[in-house]
Formats: structure tokens, sequence, C-alpha cells
């Protein structure tokens, strides 16, 4: 997909009312009532409600530690002209998020949107993190291989895994897991020791472990390793 490039940007006042009747239908209306208003809204092409990039940011990164806030506020985020869809650019080192996702997605499904787009920003604009992504992860899929053995013993990451992430084909991917984790895990208990370790800084704030930075090498990386590192 290629990056947008003409942001769309909504007045204040129609804007905020438009969130309170999407705050008021999707409190009220039945899941198959709420589809159905979706479709005819979008009939006329109509989003009830579109955060601005910098209240998305700051809504999205909300409880996690102050660097990674302080980090995901200087990113770019865009909001543009499509029901759905979106995604981070390195080559730009960009957000565009498609101004639909609130009205046709949910209120709390554009949190989720936004925070998994940052935590690729995130990586991206992290040296510590940076340096691994640049080896293809080396490290992260190290930690992997370590936690495996007792992926068994952590339900809810298993459960994850199993039930979402590995079902998404391609997209299951090493980038993609790196962002999945801090959106969906905001408890490290819930993930092995290993993997709790590697992501904590960017979760719940703890040191990077002293050999993070060690020893790091270039590893081959092919989809269907990673995939089966990764199967219960």
């Amino acid at each position: 997909m290629t990056a947008p490039h003409t942001e769309l940007r909504r007045a204040a006042v129609p804007n905020a009312m438009g969130h309170v009747v999407l705050a008021f239908a999707e409190r009220t209306l039945r899941p198959h009532d709420l589809a159905g208003l979706r479709e005819r809204l979008w009939q006329s092409h109509t989003y009830l409600y579109v955060t601005p990039g910098t209240v998305l940011i700051d809504r999205a990164l909300a409880g996690f530690p102050e660097e990674v806030r302080a980090l995901g506020q200087r990113c770019p985020f865009y909001r543009y002209d499509e029901r759905g869809g979106g995604g981070y650019w390195p080559d730009r080192n960009e957000i565009w998020l498609a101004a639909g996702v609130e009205t046709y997605e949910g209120l709390s499904q554009v949190r989720l949107s936004a925070c998994h787009e940052l935590f690729h920003f995130v990586c991206w604009n992290h040296p510590r993190y940076r340096a691994d992504e640049d080896r293809g992860f080396a490290r992260l899929r190290r930690v992997l291989a370590e936690s495996r053995r007792i992926v068994k013993d952590f339900p809810r990451y298993r459960g994850w895994l199993a039930g979402s992430f590995l079902r998404q084909g391609d997209h299951a991917n090493v980038v993609e897991y790196f962002a999945d984790i801090p959106t969906n895990f905001r408890d490290t208990a819930e993930l092995p020791p290993p993997i709790a370790a590697h992501f904590g800084p960017l979760i719940d704030g703890r040191p990077f472990t002293e050999d993070f930075d060690r020893d790091l090498a270039d590893e081959l990386y092919d989809l269907a390793d990673f995939q089966r590192s990764l199967t219960p």
C-alpha cells in the first residue's frame, strides 16, 4: 500500500458532537443494529468522529513509561479519508490511519490500532530496539526460542498466539509481533519471563537486561521458521 499524502481535517465542534453520537450508539445499540447503522453511514461516506493524531497518540500510549510516551509524541500522525486501514511508513517516519476507524470499527479499536502503529515507530526510532531490528530481530528471535518450552504456562499469551496472531498468515511476522506485544499485553506477568524482560522497558519501564546489547549478530530470518518457533 502506498502511503497517503492528504490529511483529513475536521472542525472541532462537529467532530465533538459526532463523538457524543458515536459513543451513545456504541453504548445503546445491539451489535446487529450498530452494524446496520455503520453500513447506512458509509453510504454517505460519513465519519462521525475522527480523533486528531496528537490526541490519539496520548490516548493510545496512556499508562506506558514516560520515555515511550515522549518518543511517541515525536511521531507525525495523520488521519486520511478512508473507511479502514493505514500503517507506519518508515521511509517517511510517519503514521497514517484511516479516518473511519472510530465510526466503523469502534472507539476502543482506534486506540489499539494507533498503539500498534506507534510501536512500529518506537522500534524504528529507539536506538536499542532499532539495532535489533536492523539485524533481523536476532535477539528477539533468540528470546522466543528460549521461551518456547514454557509458553504452556502462560495461558493468555498461548491463547493469543494460537487464536489470533498465528492465524494472520504472512502478516504473522516478526515485525508485527514486535508491535503486537506491547499493544496486547500491558501486564508483563502474562508473558514468559524472557519475553517480558525483552519488552519490559517499553511496557512497565524496567531496566534493560545487562546483555541486551551484547553479541548482536545478523541471523537469517525465515517466516516459516519464525512461525514454527511460536507454535504452542
